[in-house]
């Protein structure tokens, strides 16, 4: 009976040995996720892996929810708070990623639907110009926008080269249509282009990009960082748009000089994307500026080529535009559909008395981008006149 006792008493002290080893995990990757989404507060430019962090944000997160399934599955409930804490702090940079938009939260749509604006933008790849396989074929890309049929189209990489779109194959058997349902169009050599149900006035922001490639190597003094556009909307309402493209993260290194130092030189990728970090910074430095100056009803839409919460679009963002798919749009929906990069690198921005209803990231095209779409309540200080007058 005294050796029973002995090894009772031994058993027990065995299970009460826990092994921490999984809540210490747990630890390690909440606070990793936590600086990882603030991360955009830091400038690239001084602080190389901040932009890195701040790709590395969704990963992570997906890590932590598995790791809380993981805890109640197992029943290691010392590991469920510290889960939490982490999401919880997290929660604001979670809901730019992925909001939590549900029909009980959504604008009322305008009983006039003269008073909505559909607005789509759409790095299009120069419709397959420069693909073998597709340029040929009838151009999805357009086809997708024709049969979405929003109002006003703001187009990336829209131009082959300054080719003319009645010179490109994969659109004159589009080019009719195109002409029906957008009567006012308009091509710019940089790749920014429109295409509209209303008429506009347009004009260049920003410097010339003397020296702004990639990598250093001198392109066309042709090219703008963005473009204004002007609607002369039916209503009377004065609106501006801005297209825009920001750099390109260069993973490949391609033949163009546009992505060379010199024609000799050949820089590492690391290289390459720390150039392309410090270089879309300057060009939302520079946008920023151009919004600043610009009519208090604006719809900012492009290829930001970088993240919800990243320095960048911190930088363009400020303290008073407004991003559409975080006010309208719904979940986790990227728009860059190549290299296994599931992110969301275009964005629709906006100010003034006008107010994002519903977003919607399209699928299809034959773009390395789907577009967004977004319907505006065009003149939402009706709401404010109605309550006045009562």
């Amino acid at each position: 009976m005294f050796q029973r006792t002995i090894m009772t008493h031994n058993g027990y002290r065995r299970r009460k040995k826990v092994n921490y080893t999984f809540e210490v995990i747990c630890i390690i990757i909440g606070v990793l996720m936590i600086c990882c989404a603030y991360s955009g507060e830091l400038d690239p430019r001084s602080f190389l892996p901040a932009p890195f962090m701040t790709l590395a944000f969704m990963p992570l997160l997906v890590l932590i929810l598995v790791m809380l399934g993981i805890a109640l599955l197992w029943r290691r409930w010392l590991a469920v708070p510290i889960i939490l804490v982490s999401l919880i702090a997290s929660l604001p940079v979670i809901k730019m990623f992925s909001p939590m938009n549900t029909s009980e939260n959504a604008l009322p749509v305008p009983a006039d639907t003269t008073l909505i604006l559909k607005v789509m933008t759409y790095n299009v790849l120069a419709f397959n110009y420069h693909e073998n396989q597709l340029n040929d074929q009838p151009s999805q890309s357009m086809r997708l926008i024709l049969d979405t049929n929003p109002d006003v189209v703001v187009l990336q990489e829209a131009t082959a080269n300054g080719v003319d779109w009645q010179e490109i194959p994969s659109l004159k058997p589009y080019m009719e249509e195109i002409n029906a349902k957008f009567p006012y169009i308009y091509h710019g050599n940089e790749g920014l282009s429109m295409m509209s149900k209303f008429p506009f006035t347009t004009v260049p922001l920003c410097e010339p990009q003397y020296s702004k490639s990639p990598l250093g190597f001198i392109r066309d003094r042709s090219n703008y960082l963005a473009r204004a556009f002007d609607l002369q909307l039916p209503q009377g309402k004065q609106l501006r748009l801005i297209d825009f493209r920001f750099q390109s993260y260069h993973l490949s290194f391609g033949r163009g000089m546009n992505v060379r130092i010199s024609p000799e030189s050949k820089p590492s990728a690391l290289e390459r994307m720390r150039r392309s970090f410090a270089l879309r910074c300057e060009n939302a430095i520079a946008l920023r500026e151009a919004i600043d100056a610009s009519p208090a009803n604006l719809i900012v839409c492009g290829d930001l080529n970088d993240v919800p919460s990243s320095h960048v679009y911190r930088l363009l963002l400020g303290h008073d535009l407004r991003d559409a798919w975080r006010d309208s749009g719904r979940g986790y929906a990227y728009t860059y559909n190549r290299h296994g990069l599931r992110y969301r690198i275009d964005q629709v921005f906006y100010r003034g008395d006008i107010r994002a209803l519903h977003a919607d990231r399209l699928v299809g095209g034959s773009s390395d981008h789907y577009p967004l779409l977004v319907s505006f309540d065009i003149d939402n200080t009706r709401k404010t006149k109605t309550k006045k007058s009562k």
